[in-house]
């Protein structure tokens, strides 16, 4: 996937690397894509993560309140990774 028009954060949290693509529409996250070393289960975790944050504004409280809604609703196990780790990626991806 060329991640063009994306823009990039990085965070390294005890779990591994979370490298946030975010596509922004003004205010809004319209795409995000994630990669890194980090583990989470079930394997559909991450897209999860990615479907809940389409559309949401891009604003700590926003995303982390989305991530934590993923976490709740799918069960998702992630260790030495918590939400605040994805947005903070998150964040430093929409502020560069």
């Amino acid at each position: 996937m060329s991640y063009e028009g994306y823009k990039e954060g990085r965070h390294k949290s005890k779990g591994g690397l979370i490298r946030s693509f975010v596509k922004l529409d003004g205010n809004k996250i319209q795409d995000i894509e994630f990669s890194g070393d980090f583990f989470l289960f079930p394997e559909t975790a991450i897209e999860k993560i990615a479907e809940s944050l389409k559309g949401v504004y891009a604003t700590s409280d926003s995303v982390l309140d989305a991530v934590r809604l993923a976490y709740d609703l799918e069960g998702i196990i992630a260790p030495g990774t918590v939400p605040e780790d994805f947005m903070t990626s998150i964040m430093l991806a929409v502020e560069a």
